[in-house]
């Protein structure tokens, strides 16, 4: 693995369980996954690896509002840095049946596959919701996800996680940001420490060594870890 435990940065939860700009929060719509294209980290179609060809989407959710208490990025959350982010309100009780049918709509058009990446802020603020995510891979066939959670792989909510991992290991593939000893992990560290690095990879978009996610296809197709510089 990697020599990084000793580098945590300690959960201090002085901030509330909210997100810093709530006029950024919006009710829910059927345009909440938004086109790769307006994320330039993300990218719009995957050119690499086993999801190529596919479109790229996005869901972004309240930080800290739906995040577990525990997380190490708390109040270091990079959704401090994001005033102008569109976060849907996961509280509404449209955004579920918003959500699924717009999934609907794009499983119809995009009949080679396309790609959700979650969330980009907020993550699983329940069980029923991560149920939720297993129910519409049954459901929706041409829909792949990844992305990352600061729920542990061993508690109650990751446990749901990585059984979805193993699953439908070939269409759901989220990493665990708080587990130092899995390696099918994501960590955040400072950039003094990048030194440390003794396994998996350092992000290559943020290295300047690929123009976004969708032209690497690391965090998705390979089980090592990736290590993210702290924004």
């Amino acid at each position: 693995m990697t020599s990084l435990a000793v580098n945590l940065i300690p959960v201090k939860n002085l901030r509330p369980p909210t997100t810093r700009y709530r006029k950024g929060v919006k009710a829910p719509s059927l345009s909440m996954l938004k086109r790769g294209k307006q994320n330039k980290k993300l990218g719009d179609k995957v050119s690499v690896k086993k999801w190529k060809g596919m479109t790229m989407y996005s869901l972004t959710l309240e930080e800290r509002a739906t995040c577990p208490p525990d997380c190490e990025q708390w109040d270091n959350c990079y959704g401090d840095n994001m005033p102008f982010a569109h976060r849907f309100d996961h509280t509404d009780p449209n955004f579920i049946p918003q959500l699924e049918q717009q999934l609907s709509d794009l499983n119809h058009k995009h009949q080679e596959g396309f790609v959700v990446r979650l969330h980009v802020l907020g993550d699983f603020y329940d069980p029923f919701y991560v149920m939720q995510w297993q129910l519409w891979l049954h459901q929706f066939k041409n829909m792949n996800v990844f992305g990352y959670t600061h729920h542990t792989s061993t508690s109650a909510l990751g446990l749901f996680i990585n059984n979805i991992n193993r699953l439908h290991h070939d269409r759901f593939r989220v990493r665990f940001s708080d587990d130092w000893d899995t390696e099918f992990s994501a960590h955040v560290i400072q950039s003094k420490d990048l030194e440390y690095v003794e396994q998996g990879v350092i992000c290559p978009e943020q290295l300047g060594k690929t123009d976004s996610c969708a032209t690497c296809g690391y965090c998705w197709s390979s089980t090592n870890p990736v290590v993210f510089i702290e924004h």
